[in-house]
This record gives structure tokens, sequence and C-alpha cells, in this order.
């Protein structure tokens, strides 16, 4: 799949914008905030509906207007489709070809999109709820089976915590309606672990050979699912139902569990480098970008955030060999000189400055702004 152009209408900086892209490679030169991560981030959104740098939609709105629009004709399955994605401080729409969609879980994995920024280092060093979001968003890309039973857990897990705190005020509890609840949380639990399991499992191997190639040694990278829950599941819900009662929330479940990263038997986020940090999430990146190959049957959109400038020149090289040709790439960087263009077969330059975007020629040099 492959994005022909795209157009956006008081989006974060731009008031509006409309641009086609290379089918491979498209890299977008410009100073520090003048709009380059934004184009990345409308893609990001047109594919998934939420921004990967701020958690409220009317964020993303320019500011002084009402709503952001973000259009593009997507190349999928060899056959052109139109998708809108409409942001207002009431909510977001979706649309698909003209038609709103009821639901965003409709809509979600029609654009699948990879992203890579300075903040994904946090995939490893930061807490369990970013390695959660991780997982149920690239999962939810490829299986809507997923996001059903996902959006089931959640719905009941409020159910049972709001149970929890009534009882809390109670003499005598609901053991009972407290085990149906619970019973009803582990049908959706079990699914959902497995889902997991499975993707931790096709990720892993992928991720493991990605990190060898791209830093160009033989180390072993390998990524652990860490389960809040193991096998007498309904038995340890019920140790917990006192404590539980006390807290006055659900102490286990799929929503504390978490992942970890190993490379050469030692925990990547207390003992790895800088650099072999930065080439870990790559990896696990781009495993992503493999495994939504073999699950959807075309690539990913892949954007790379200002990220081959905190490559060495090995790895720079050795990522740019691998996406050459066969993924359609978004590259931000404030200089052309940070990536070696002559690794690239087929590409197209853009300045970008001021929310004003324009092709530019071989070099990067055709500053037609002042």
């Amino acid at each position: 799949m492959n994005i022909k152009n795209l157009k956006l209408k008081n989006f974060r900086n731009y008031s509006t914008l409309e641009t086609t892209f290379n089918i491979n490679t498209n890299i977008l030169v410009g100073d520090n905030a003048q709009g380059k991560t934004s184009v990345l981030e409308s893609i990001y959104i047109l594919g998934l509906t939420k921004s990967h740098k701020v958690n409220k939609d009317r964020d993303t709105i320019k500011i002084h207007s009402e709503f952001a629009k973000i259009n593009a004709v997507i190349n999928l399955d060899r056959k052109d489709i139109e998708l809108d994605i409409i942001l207002s401080k009431l909510g977001k729409k979706a649309k698909y070809n003209g038609i709103e969609l009821d639901k965003l879980s409709e809509y979600i994995g029609l654009l699948n999109v990879v992203m890579f920024a300075p903040e994904d280092l946090d995939l490893v060093k930061g807490n369990p709820q970013t390695r959660r979001k991780f997982l149920n968003l690239e999962i939810g890309q490829i299986s809507k089976e997923y996001l059903y039973n996902l959006q089931n857990y959640k719905k009941i897990l409020k159910q049972r915590n709001d149970l929890l705190k009534t009882m809390q005020k109670q003499k005598e509890s609901d053991m009972l309606l407290l085990d149906i609840i619970t019973d009803q949380l582990i049908d959706y639990l079990i699914k959902i672990v497995e889902q997991r399991k499975q993707f931790i499992l096709e990720i892993n191997s992928i991720a493991n050979q990605v990190y060898k190639v791209v830093s160009n040694s033989d180390s072993d990278l390998k990524i652990e699912y860490l389960p809040n829950t193991y096998k007498n599941i309904k038995k340890e819900f019920v140790a917990k139902y006192q404590y539980d009662i006390i807290t006055g929330t659900t102490n286990l479940g799929v929503h504390r569990d978490d992942i970890e990263f190993i490379l050469r038997d030692s925990y990547v986020k207390t003992h790895a480098s800088q650099g072999e940090l930065r080439t870990t999430v790559l990896a696990v990146k781009l495993a992503l970008v493999e495994f939504i190959k073999k699950h959807k049957g075309e690539y990913p959109v892949l954007l790379l955030d200002d990220v081959l400038s905190e490559l060495d020149l090995n790895r720079q090289n050795n990522l740019i060999k691998y996406i050459n040709d066969k993924i359609q790439t978004f590259i931000t960087t404030t200089e052309v000189k940070n990536i070696d263009l002559s690794k690239l077969s087929n590409y197209s330059l853009y300045k970008i400055h001021d929310g004003q975007i324009k092709e530019s020629d071989t070099y990067g040099t055709n500053l037609w702004f002042k």
C-alpha cells in the first residue's frame, strides 16, 4: 500500500496543504518546528485515528480553528481509495470513500502505518503502560477480533471496578455478582493473552534477524511477554478478591501485562548503550513492517521521524538497504547531508518551511521560500 496524495486543513501549523508523494522514499527536509513531523503525524492519525504525540485530538487543530481535516488517496490492493479523518472539539469522524463509518474500529486497519520517532525509545525505557499501548495498537491494526475483545474487556473491567468501589461501602459484599463479572472478564482476558502471545512470538524472530542486519552483529535480541496472570487464572482472581475490594480496583489482568527486551541475555533498558537501545526499537518497528506484510499481504507505510541522523553511518546504510524499493517510507531530517542519497534508488525530496511544502531538486538546494 502507498499514499498517493495528502491534503491537510487546519492541522497543526498547516492552514492548507496538498501534495503528492513518491511510492518509495520521501525525504522531508527543514529546520525544527517548521512542520516536518506534523506531516508524519497526520499520516499516523490517518491510519490509527489517534496521534502518537498527544492524547487530545484538539491539540492537533490549528489555533483559532474549529476543526482539522486529513484527507488522502491511498493505493490498496491495486485500487485507489479515499480516506478522511475529521477532528473537532466534539470528537472525530472517519470516512471511507466519502462514507462516514459508525465505529472507528471499522476504519482502523485500512491504512497500516509503522512509525519510529524519538519518543519511541520509551517503548523500552518507559513504563509498562507504554508497552501495553504498543501491543494494543499494533495487534489492533491487523485484527478486528482483538479490538473487539479489548473493547469488551475494558467495558467489563470498568463494571468490575465500579462494583469493587461499591462493595467497599457495604457491610455484606455481593460476592456472587463479583464472581459473575470476574468470569466474564476472564473470558476476554484469555483471548487477549493468546493473541498477545502469538504476536510476540511472530515479531520476536523477525526483530532478532533485523537487529543483526541493521547492527551488523551476531547479538541476539529477544522480546519476552510478561502476562499478569498464568495457568490457574480464576484461582488467582479469587485469591485477590479481598485485596481488590480493599483497594477498589482490579489488581490482575491484561491491563497490567508487560513486555521485556533482552539483548545478549541482559535487559536492554538497564544494560544497553544508546546505540543498542535505538537499534532495538528500530528492529522492533521493522519487525512490525514484516508482521503486517504477512497478515495483510502488503507492506505498511513506514514513518521515520528524525531517525537517520541518530544512527552511525553503518547502521544508516544497513537500514536504507533494508527498506529500499519495497516500502513507502517517509523520512524527516534537518539536513540532506545526514542521509547517503546514493544508497536510495528512487526518492523525492521536499522542502518544508513555516507550514509550506514543495518538492525540491535532487540535492535539496532549491530553497524556493525565504
